[in-house]
């Protein structure tokens, strides 16, 4: 079965080779184009649904951040941080000849997103912030951290499943073992030997170990994004962008929506109705 995208490959400006999916859209789309920006550890499977849509009406990029899927591992882990990462996608949007985009950008997607704000001023267009905001505490990102610490050496894919549902089944209304392992296909790879591990590189958690910092305070980076279209989702059991939070995002920036996503912890996958719902409203203003 043929692809609905093109894998495309970009050097970054320290040699190594990112991964891009490219779904071309229409040739003569006059909408602006869509990058999607990935979690933690996430890569550009994550946004498959949501680029077969788009690109129908428009042109979808979704980049893997170094040391994700088929991006390069970066051999300095100290290059694993966010102003890392927008200084690749400002090389992966001059090679591929893109101007200007609509970010979507899910947790740490979403920081890169504010950050482009500044960053790239005149690139950005609009962004949606998929549950994360500009105040990030590093409890809250706990359980996420636990499981990154103990890469496994798994034997079958049912395994991936049930191990990845050990660890966040309370975050989705998820039941089916067949879900959780298809969900497991997202970010886990099987590896020469026939093991299933992570599909990222374990390094990329040192640089949040080694940080000491409780509470990161990227106000300053979500004031840039003040004079853009906005929308934040928000998972109504997330601990990580928390109701509080979203109530004063939106009390400081006027041209902010936002939509909260019935049943679903962090961070919501985007295909939920309410989610599609709100998204697919946004966007037509580009």
């Amino acid at each position: 079965m043929p692809k609905d995208y093109l894998e495309r490959r970009v050097t970054s400006q320290d040699g190594l080779s990112l991964y891009v999916r490219d779904y071309p859209g229409p040739a003569d789309s006059p909408h602006t184009p869509l990058l999607c920006l990935g979690g933690l550890t996430r890569n550009s499977k994550d946004f498959a649904g949501v680029a077969k849509y788009h690109s129908r009406t428009r042109r979808v990029i979704c980049p893997e951040t170094r040391g994700r899927g088929h991006s390069d591992y970066d051999p300095d882990w100290q290059n694993y941080q966010p102003a890392t990462y927008v200084n690749d996608v400002r090389h992966i949007l001059c090679a591929l000849g893109i101007h200007g985009v609509v970010v979507i950008g899910t947790s740490m997607g979403g920081i890169m997103g504010m950050a482009m704000a500044a960053a790239m001023p005149t690139v950005l267009k609009g962004l949606v912030l998929n549950d994360v905001g500009p105040t990030v505490r590093v409890d809250s990102l706990d359980k996420i951290i636990d499981y990154m610490k103990n890469p496994p050496s798994l034997t079958s894919w049912d395994a991936a499943g049930r191990h990845l549902r050990a660890a966040f089944e309370g975050e989705y209304p998820i039941t089916e073992d067949e879900h959780w392992t298809r969900a497991a296909t997202l970010s886990y790879v099987e590896k020469e030997d026939g093991t299933i591990t992570f599909d990222w590189d374990a390094n990329i958690l040192k640089p949040i170990l080694a940080d000491k910092t409780d509470v990161h305070d990227l106000w300053h980076l979500f004031h840039a994004t003040r004079r853009l279209p906005v929308l934040t989702v928000r998972g109504a059991k997330s601990t990580i962008l928390d109701e509080p939070q979203l109530a004063e995002m939106s009390a400081q920036h006027e041209k902010m929506t936002s939509v909260v996503v019935p049943g679903i912890g962090h961070a919501p996958s985007l295909a939920e109705p309410a989610s599609m719902e709100a998204i697919n409203g946004f966007l037509e203003q580009f």
